[in-house]
């Protein structure tokens, strides 16, 4: 997790004061926990961050794949830590799933 968020403070140095974006895909499966139920997730994580988070609609998928394209926008800072709270999400549903 902090080497990928170092990475992206690295891509996007140059940018601090620029709004601009970071693309990622997620299972189909994954982006529902993101989304959270009514939206609730995403509004949280978009609240907290700063960050405007977006997903390709359900079923639209990236070419070639089943997985939905997550886009993260805004400021840097905000950027980083909108990864910060979907990644953790992710990650905790992984570790949830793995413990049943």
């Amino acid at each position: 997790l902090n080497s990928l968020l170092l990475i992206l403070c690295l891509l996007l140095s140059d940018s601090e004061e620029k709004p601009t974006y970071i693309r990622f895909l997620v299972s189909n499966s994954a982006a529902g926990s993101v989304i959270g139920k009514g939206g609730s997730t995403i509004t949280d994580f978009q609240s907290q961050s700063g960050a405007r988070i977006q997903l390709s609609r359900n079923h639209e998928f990236f070419p070639g794949t089943t997985d939905r394209i997550i886009m993260v926008s805004g400021a840097i800072n905000e950027i980083q830590r909108a990864v910060e709270l979907i990644l953790s999400k992710l990650l905790s549903e992984v570790i949830s799933m793995m413990l049943i």
